[in-house]
């Protein structure tokens, strides 16, 4: 009896000791469970346990003596560490953390090429962040506005064919625009409009100069733009904005959430106007900038079922453009030919991701299909009676339409000590129908497969990968990539990377045959893919002193790309283009960054080369650009200060019969004055875009000074005039 009794006590004894523990990480605004948040916990005989949670933010472990000490970390959150005594009902009530986000970096985490939100000086990318105060503070409603004033960034417009950028040299069509990871279509001239996407719900642009063809196939040779769109936090929300520029843009927008247990809904609209402007000495009816009405809506939703997180986002976008034609009078009649450009893309993307394997493993997958259709009418309009007749000319009357299918899919896993592994494929399907290609309809279809691996040491990393990629035109080819990251103590992050892009023509630079009044553009079913190498070193570091937070960044790479496609001039004003391969094209980037911020004042300022080695149609030749951001806290008057400048030195411009022209140098200068309301509710904005009043820029060389619709002799235009602006926004 006394054997029974003793072994009894040594059961319930052993009980006690060792408990089976839940623990539920969570965030402290919304309550939502974290998941993939790194636990250490360690109890009273010394051993520990290091894991990650599920993908409903728990973590269960059995067997643990107490007391205990739990050390939890989440990427843009607080840490959390905290011991906790011996107590039974542990074993009954689960254990929840709740971490507090932290400000300071939470607009720093960046997803573009991760396979889960890293901090941007974790990434072993050189990513660069735009935040959604950075947007704010520049007063900036479209992706032009933003980009202006970046480095190595350079925004080209054309009133009817949109705006481009040119990332480190690297024209708009080798960069890759993605929302959310998601590729968007629809490039005209080449390019994605960049005034065609929807800042309003945007609360971070990410940016990775160089070949990510590894990570994002085709036409991804120059780089990738990532638009990363709000995510709801709070249980409700909304918020509304209207924007009133003096050249006559006036827009409205609104968004709406909702957030309940496992389900997140946000909503987002707006509506874009300008009515056009035009020097005040021009024919009234005929306007140099475009008027033109964008409609854009985004609806998101995400759901939690188990450890898997499935989610939808849906995307549109409606957009007219107006060229007024000037009036031609004559004894028997007053007419003028009028043109209308209406563009409509819709996105629908449905993505899931789930943690496997106790967590160390995690598998996502995206497929989305988009339609974009842009419909051209020229009319006749007699100005007496009102009357509007279609004219039957070649290329008057034409409606493009393109949908893509992209599905891409991704598996990763961390079981290993020290190496990570991702691999993964993505598929891509087009097709398009225009009476402006030949044959009138086409259709290309490209597979790829990738895989990537990270070992880490304690202060490096290296990452080398590859990607096989198959063309239905242009048959298979193979992209490698190694990059390296170095951290010698926690300020100061060294990189260095080679990776090789291959990017093949799109079906417009293949068979477009676009003839409007002001383009004639041609594509070429000759050209060739490009096959580019770009070599990087970085070097970035950051520390605090006293108040000030102080950093600079440096950035030297080189661009070596064959068969470059590019879309020539045939003359001077860029009324007839070809697509055309250039054989060789060679180039060096040098860039320096600085920034102190304190708590009233943020400086970012930069300067940067561009030496352009070797091309086959252009000779050697150096651009030079400089950039500053200032932003200062006028504290009397709870008021904040904004000057953003930018300066480009010449810009070539490259013709197909061999001409080579320079722009003239160009500058850009933005004033504001910011200031919240109503508990900062609202916020308020005045300000001066276009400061020095630019407008446009002159081309030297051999000029064949011919007027045209577009620009006067010798001469393209840059911006409008000097406006003032007004932006509020209002929020629940």
């Amino acid at each position: 009896m006394n054997r029974f009794f003793i072994l009894f006590l040594l059961l319930v004894a052993s009980r006690v000791g060792a408990t089976d523990i839940l623990i539920r990480v969570k965030d402290k605004q919304t309550n939502d469970g974290l998941a993939g948040a790194s636990l250490t916990i360690t109890d009273k005989t010394g051993k520990s346990w290091q894991n990650k949670t599920k993908g409903n933010g728990e973590f269960s472990l059995q067997g643990i003596s107490f007391p205990i000490t739990i050390h939890c970390q989440y990427i843009g959150y607080l840490p959390y560490t905290n011991t906790l005594q011996q107590g039974l009902t542990v074993a009954i009530q689960p254990i929840d953390i709740r971490l507090q986000a932290n400000p300071a970096q939470m607009h720093d985490l960046v997803v573009t090429g991760q396979v889960s939100p890293v901090l941007a000086k974790q990434s072993i990318y050189k990513v660069q962040t735009i935040g959604s105060q950075e947007m704010n503070r520049r007063g900036a409603v479209s992706m032009n506005d933003l980009l202006n004033f970046e480095m190595n960034n350079y925004i080209s417009t054309d009133n009817v064919l949109g705006s481009n950028v040119n990332i480190g040299g690297i024209g708009g069509q080798n960069v890759k625009i993605l929302v959310n990871g998601i590729p968007v279509m629809g490039r005209e001239n080449g390019n994605i409009d960049m005034g065609q996407l929807n800042l309003n719900n945007v609360k971070r642009v990410e940016i990775i100069q160089g070949p990510m063809s590894v990570m994002y196939g085709s036409n991804a040779l120059g780089g990738v733009i990532n638009l990363i769109t709000q995510t709801h936090q709070k249980k409700y929300s909304a918020s509304a904005r209207t924007y009133y520029e003096s050249i006559g843009r006036y827009n409205v927008s609104a968004q709406a959430g909702f957030n309940r247990k496992k389900h997140q809904v946000q909503l987002s609209f707006a509506r874009n106007f300008f009515s056009g402007w035009t020097p005040s000495d021009s024919v009234d009816r005929y306007q140099l900038w475009k008027p033109k009405t964008q409609y854009l809506g985004d609806l998101q939703y995400e759901t939690l079922i188990g450890k898997t997180k499935l989610n939808y986002y849906g995307s549109f976008l409606h957009e007219k453009i107006t060229n007024k034609g000037e009036p031609i009078i004559n004894p028997y009649e007053g007419y003028a030919f009028d043109e209308y450009y209406r563009t409509q893309r819709i996105i629908n993307a449905i993505g899931l991701h789930r943690y496997v394997r106790k967590n160390t493993d995690q598998v996502s997958i995206t497929n989305s299909i988009q339609t974009y259709h842009r419909t051209k009418n020229r009319l006749k309009k007699d100005l007496v009676t009102l009357q509007e007749i279609e004219t039957r000319n070649i290329g008057d009357q034409d409606t493009t339409q393109f949908v893509n299918f992209n599905s891409r899919g991704v598996y990763s896993t961390n079981r290993f000590k020290r190496l990570d592994v991702l691999a993964g494929y993505e598929y891509a399907y087009e097709f398009g129908q225009s009476y402006k290609l030949a044959n009138q309809h086409q259709q290309m279809s490209e597979t790829g497969v990738f895989i990537s691996g990270v070992y880490k040491m304690k202060k490096w990393q290296l990452q080398p990968s590859g990607r096989l990629t198959y063309n239905d035109r242009y048959h298979s080819a193979f992209t490698p990539a190694i990059h390296f990251k170095y951290d010698p103590n926690a300020h100061t992050q060294f990189r260095a990377s080679y990776a090789k892009g291959f990017r093949t023509p799109t079906l417009k630079e293949l068979y477009l045959q676009f003839i409007d009044q002001n383009h004639t553009i041609i594509g070429n079913p000759n050209l060739q893919p490009e096959i580019g190498k770009h070599y990087e070193m970085s070097i970035d570091q950051s520390k605090v002193a006293g108040k000030n937070t102080l950093g600079y960044s440096v950035v030297a790479s080189h661009n070596a790309i064959k068969n470059l496609i590019t879309l020539a001039v045939f003359n001077n004003h860029g009324v007839l283009r070809q697509y055309d391969n250039i054989e060789f094209y060679k180039n060096w980037v040098f860039a320096v960054k600085g920034r102190m911020s304190s708590k009233n004042i943020d400086i970012q300022a930069g300067a940067g080369i561009t030496m352009v080695e070797k091309s086959s149609v252009t000779p050697q030749h150096f651009l030079f650009e400089a950039s500053s951001n200032l932003s200062y806290q006028i504290s009397r008057i709870r008021t904040r200060l904004n000057i953003n400048y930018k300066y480009n030195s010449r810009q070539p411009v490259i013709t197909i019969d061999q001409q080579f022209l320079y722009s003239s140098p160009l500058h850009i200068a933005n004033v504001s004055l910011q200031r919240s309301f109503l508990h900062e509710k609202l916020m308020g904005q005045i300000g001066v875009k276009n400061v020095l009043n630019i407008q446009g820029v002159t081309l030297s060389g051999n000029l064949n000074t011919q007027n045209n619709a577009h620009a006067n002799s010798g001469s393209m235009q840059a911006f409008p005039a000097r406006s003032i602006f007004l932006d509020f926004s209002y929020s629940l």
